[in-house]
């Protein structure tokens, strides 16, 4: 009788232990606040029903954070670590040589916006990889933004400033001087000095744009680059000043500051993709190692309207069509 009696608790109480059970955790760490990908992201995951808490850290546009972050993310012990860039994914997750989060069977991962995960060593390949990491990159690959660049300004020497000490930017660096032979064009590469205490020193942006300009060339390409990212307006600002367009590897140049044009996949899509994979791992207990790293299949031009006024630099009527064109300048405002 006392086993029926157990049996019949067991059975009356458990559909309520199982509703009121601790959901799982998402440890996020952003970059610099819960942008476009990051929104994207939430959407998702609210859109699903799926009941989940997300714990969300700042870095804002700063690493000395992370140790600090990665002692609590172990602690907390979450179901899912999601982190956003480049930088910051490196710092957490380490790379594949010498990573302590997210190894196979530790807690898995996922990143958003990274630009090359396997070139910056953060695994091996796309598909199949080891780490128990997926994610979703942000860049359309660097010879289809070219290509395109090429179809707007018919450039023959192209520069870049870049920071020495970011493995992303410096990968960057290295395929551009491999396209610059495929394509017969030139490339101008301007390292950034470093200053006293090691770190580059964004003083020189503006000596180097003149230099730039000094050289003749035609067009500046703002990488992947989260140093000179954060330094984006001085760069642009002084590239206007000497009438040389800026085109971006992300939007957020082109829509938020004065970049001419950027090739690219949308942040907001890019973070409802992480968002399908994070359903994967903690509702259909997917491994992230077996979810394969990628992109969205379709990418987006971006024009802005008032560098394109400011620079009398205009896509050609083809592509302005499919293109989403913003910072349109009011009619008011022209001199024309």
């Amino acid at each position: 009788m006392k086993k029926f009696f157990s049996l019949f608790f067991f059975v009356l109480i458990f559909p309520f232990c199982h509703a009121y059970a601790a959901p799982p955790k998402i440890y996020m760490v952003m970059w610099n606040g819960c942008e476009e990908a990051c929104q994207g992201f939430l959407d998702y995951l609210k859109a699903s029903r799926f009941n989940v808490k997300v714990i969300q850290r700042n870095l804002n546009k700063k690493t000395d954070k992370i140790p600090e972050l990665i002692k609590e993310a172990k602690e907390m012990s979450p179901d899912l670590l999601v982190t956003w860039g480049s930088l910051a994914t490196l710092k957490m997750l380490g790379t594949q040589d010498n990573g302590f989060v997210s190894k196979s069977g530790s807690i898995p991962a996922l990143f958003m916006v990274v630009s090359q995960p396997v070139e910056s060593g953060l695994v091996p390949s796309l598909i199949s990889q080891g780490r128990n990491i997926t994610g979703v990159m942000h860049l359309v690959p660097l010879a289809e933004q070219l290509q395109l660049a090429r179809q707007i300004i018919p450039f023959k020497r192209l520069g870049i400033i870049y920071n020495p000490s970011e493995t992303n930017a410096q990968v960057v660096v290295d395929q551009l001087a491999r396209y610059a032979k495929m394509m017969s064009f030139e490339l101008l590469d301007y390292p950034l000095p470093l200053n006293k205490d090691g770190k580059p020193d964004a003083k020189e942006i503006e000596s180097l744009v003149n230099e730039m300009a000094s050289q003749k060339v035609e067009l500046i390409y703002l990488g992947p680059d989260a140093f000179m990212n954060a330094n984006r307006t001085t760069l642009i600002n002084a590239a206007t000043a000497v009438s040389i367009p800026v085109f971006s590897a992300s939007e957020g140049a082109v829509r938020n500051d004065n970049a001419l044009f950027a090739f690219v996949h949308r942040y907001y899509t890019v973070g409802q993709m992480a968002g399908k994979k994070a359903l994967k791992i903690l509702k259909d207990k997917v491994q992230a190692y077996d979810i394969p790293i990628e992109a969205p299949q379709r990418a987006l031009l971006v024009v802005n309207m008032t560098a394109a006024r400011n620079t009398g630099v205009y896509p050609a009527l083809l592509l302005m069509q499919n293109a989403d064109l913003v910072n349109i300048p009011d009619r008011r405002d022209s001199t024309d």
